[in-house]
């Protein structure tokens, strides 16, 4: 089939266009979509049920094409954009853009255009057309036409998937499948921590299962090679900074737990313990958690009891089996600080637990380079650990302190770098060699103020032939001043 739905091209600036209105239509879009393929496959077409889902897909796919003008669905690489921009998944929305993504992917469609508003009959004949098709059949995308015409349905036309060698991106091809499945295992804890909460906070039955099935995943990729899911805690989402650090807080505390030679069931209480460390928090009002200034002294009262309350919960999860008391001593540790100072006050002077001080540092590094409501603009990862190194006494645990330091590198994984070429870099792993710690690989970018990708990650070991090094790091810099977002370089094949 010849047609503009072939011959459009995807713009190279397009994936910064999208704003955060149309971001959420297409997020829900997709939602719609993953709900109808799934029912097609359930229900018949004259099915009620389907007919209900239909008039609610409807709505939102007409709702985007009467704002847009018309609606183009484009796949490219692990990417889908909508009229030709580059849509940005939430956490919500993942698993409907991965159900949707290897759909598609299956039948070898790769490109959909509705040209106007749809109708039931319209919209019902195409989910089934596409959920009909034989997967791995080239010859798809003429099929699934030439059956719209038999229904004489002209507003829709389908394109085939198309691969090309540029899309392959910054990481190399044997490390794509790790890649893929820490992604998928981040978000799906994320939405998993968040579920499991928001359960606690109703007084609802929380099934932390899955968080444990979930757990078991990050022990194996964190014993296969610890860099991957370190690069996702790089990723920091604002609004869900409640269940996005605690999924941080794990990853690291999982990486040091490694270090340290825990065994794969040792890894994974410590990684339950730190993913539910700010468990307790959901006991405290939303008007204090997020409070712009300063807490009163009866805020900072009910702030100080999360420790304890996060204990009592955990304690009361019955799907978490037997508990480890290292687990509960963790929680009610996390803040007691290395010289007992902290919090909760203490009857009886006692050692802080090791899950205590290991949470105790993925927290704080962790909380430090998260902008919140309160610190817009976070620490960058050099500036935390200074911070953090000055207080080592009195906050950490300055054995462990300085093993979290040789994990996340001199130039942390994350840190916006520039180089004596005066190219700028993101620092993407660690050197594993403690003589070139100060050489770690980077992802090279523009200099510009969107930070788009070259494409070339760059290993600052490498000498250029006559005895010095072709990079060298000059300075760190702040991703802030730059309008750089520092975790789209982690997520995906080319940034995204």
């Amino acid at each position: 089939m010849e047609s503009t739905i072939q011959s459009r091209e995807i713009a190279p600036r397009s994936s910064e266009a999208m704003d955060s209105q149309l971001s959420r239509l297409g997020n829900h879009l997709i939602t719609k979509f993953h709900v109808l393929m799934r029912i097609s496959q359930i229900y018949d077409s004259k099915n009620v049920a389907l007919q209900q889902f239909i008039q609610e897909s409807l709505q939102a796919i007409n709702t985007f094409i009467r704002r847009e003008g018309s609606l183009g669905l484009k796949i490219v690489a692990d990417d889908i954009f909508l009229n030709e921009r580059r849509l940005r998944y939430s956490v919500e929305g993942f698993t409907s853009f991965k159900y949707l993504l290897t759909q598609w992917k299956k039948r070898l469609i790769g490109e959909v255009l509705y040209k106007g508003p749809l109708d039931e009959e319209t919209l019902g004949a195409f989910i089934y057309i596409l959920m009909g098709l034989e997967e791995g059949r080239e010859e798809n995308a003429l099929l699934f036409n030439e059956k719209l015409k038999e229904h004489h349905i002209s507003s829709i036309e389908v394109g085939p998937l198309e691969v090309s060698e540029t899309e392959e991106g910054v990481y190399p091809r044997k490390k794509e499948d790790s890649r893929e499945v820490a992604k998928k295992v981040f978000f799906e804890t994320i939405g998993t921590v968040k579920e499991v909460i928001t359960h606690i906070k109703g007084r609802q039955h929380a099934d932390v299962r899955k968080l444990k099935r979930l757990i078991r995943k990050a022990v194996h990729l964190i014993m296969e090679d610890e860099s991957i899911l370190l690069g996702m805690t790089t990723i920091k989402n604002y609004d869900e900074y409640t269940f996005n650090h605690s999924v941080n807080v794990a990853i690291y505390s999982l990486a040091m737990g490694r270090r340290l030679a825990f065994s794969r069931s040792g890894l994974s209480e410590l990684g339950i313990t730190a993913m539910l460390h700010d468990i307790g928090k959901s006991k405290i009002p939303l008007e204090v958690l997020n409070k712009p200034g300063s807490l009163d002294l009866e805020e900072w009262g009910q702030m100080k009891k999360h420790p304890l309350t996060g204990v009592e919960i955990v304690l009361n999860l019955k799907q978490l089996g037997e508990v480890n008391p290292k687990m509960v001593i963790g929680i009610f540790d996390h803040h007691l600080k290395n010289d007992l100072s902290g919090y909760p006050k203490l009857f009886r002077q006692k050692r802080v637990s090791l899950f205590g001080r290991i949470i105790q540092i993925a927290d704080a590094y962790d909380a430090m380079t998260t902008p919140r409501i309160y610190k817009k603009v976070p620490y960058t990862p050099e500036q935390a650990l200074a911070i953090m190194l000055k207080e080592r006494d009195v906050h950490f645990d300055s054995i462990l302190l300085k093993m979290f330091i040789g994990l996340v590198g001199v130039y942390p994984i994350g840190s916006l770098v520039l180089l004596d070429t005066h190219e700028m870099g993101i620092v993407f792993k660690p050197n594993t060699d403690p003589q070139w710690m100060d050489r770690p690989q980077v992802i090279l970018i523009d200099r510009d103020a969107r930070g788009k990708g070259k494409k070339e990650r760059v290993d600052l070991a490498e000498g250029d032939g006559k005895g010095h090094f072709r990079r060298s790091i000059m300075k760190t810099l702040d991703p802030n001043k730059y309008h750089i977002d520092i975790g789209k370089y982690f997520i995906g094949k080319d940034g995204h």
